[in-house]
């Protein structure tokens, strides 16, 4: 099997993937729900595997994701589906919006239950800067400047289907472009989830002794209504939470906050009227999570409590940090 590096773009499968979990690091926190919408060349996207995941654990992000241990209570294990989602992605070069979060998840799960394999992957919210079509931001942004419908942020089936949607304007950039091969846009800038083009895809179930078993419990279809005013009332508020939780990771990535981030957060925090204790919930999520990890071997060395002040300076920023 080649290398995706050495594969032409246009005769190349995509698949793109979505999570939603009960937190930001892997092992700690477990994958909730799962969706795969797969880009065949010259074809529509087409959504081919979407479950909710029973993390086996207490649920976290309700207010994020909707997800709640109810919810689960009688979904799949990711064991259970595994098998599944690998053949679901085989064969494909995998994107998600945010790689780098998606990715950390899958090479845990794939690696319980028995999976090793460095799979080629790629970021579409980098694509943007990558292919000059603008800075990297949130999902939703990214959908509004390049006409893409968006149903329902953080609803696993429809973030993969809009982040399909951008995928197919990208294609079309790289055409423009004359890129024809991985390889080509490797050349092109920096990144290092380029350094996965290297690898080759993900071949079936069957090559890890998987099975597929066609197990799956889908919220597609799910969704918030108005029909009382409680319910409006609650669904802007997580429409808000969201909103600001995805602009301040988008933020903080580069541990610099710029005056346009800046002015962003606090439009968003005056539109949906996050109150102080809200944004206070969402910076000490995010600040916590990032101890989680860096303290995940025992020991936080300098340069991870270097990161963290410039995490800290960012959230005070932005109003408020742990220790104000």
């Amino acid at each position: 099997m080649t290398t995706l590096a050495d594969r032409k773009i246009a005769t190349t499968p995509i698949a793109i993937l979505d999570f939603e979990t009960t937190g930001l690091t892997p092992g700690h926190d477990r994958v909730v729900e799962v969706s795969v919408v797969r880009l065949e060349p010259g074809k529509e996207p087409e959504l081919v595997f979407d479950s909710l995941v029973n993390p086996r654990r207490r649920m976290g992000g309700t207010d994020i994701h909707g997800i709640t241990a109810a919810d689960v209570a009688g979904a799949p294990e990711f064991g259970d589906i595994a098998g599944d989602l690998v053949d679901a992605v085989s064969g494909c070069a995998l994107a998600a919006y945010n790689v780098y979060f998606d990715m950390s998840f899958l090479d845990f799960e794939l690696s319980n239950a028995g999976v090793q394999h460095e799979i080629p992957h790629f970021c579409l919210m980098y694509m943007r800067p990558m292919l000059d079509l603008g800075k990297r931001c949130r999902l939703e942004v990214a959908c509004q400047e390049m006409g893409v419908e968006m149903e329902a942020a953080h609803v696993a089936a429809a973030d993969a289907m809009a982040s399909a949607r951008l995928m197919q304007k990208y294609l079309g950039s790289m055409r423009d472009m004359g890129l024809n091969t991985y390889g080509d846009l490797m050349d092109l800038k920096s990144y290092k989830f380029l350094n996965s083009f290297h690898n080759t895809p993900l071949p079936g179930a069957e090559d890890f002794g998987l099975a597929s078993h066609g197990i799956n419990q889908s919220r597609v279809g799910f969704s918030l209504t108005a029909q009382l005013a409680e319910r409006a009332r609650k669904a802007a508020l997580r429409k808000g939470l969201i909103t600001y939780w995805d602009a301040l990771k988008a933020a903080v990535s580069d541990l610099y906050i710029d005056p346009g981030e800046l002015a962003e957060l606090l439009e968003i925090r005056q539109h949906y009227a996050l109150s102080d204790e809200q944004v206070r919930a969402l910076h000490s999520r995010i600040f916590a999570a990032v101890i989680v990890r860096y303290s995940s071997d025992n020991a936080v060395d300098a340069g991870e409590t270097l990161r963290l002040k410039h995490l800290r300076a960012c959230l005070s920023t932005l109003g408020w940090a742990p220790g104000d």
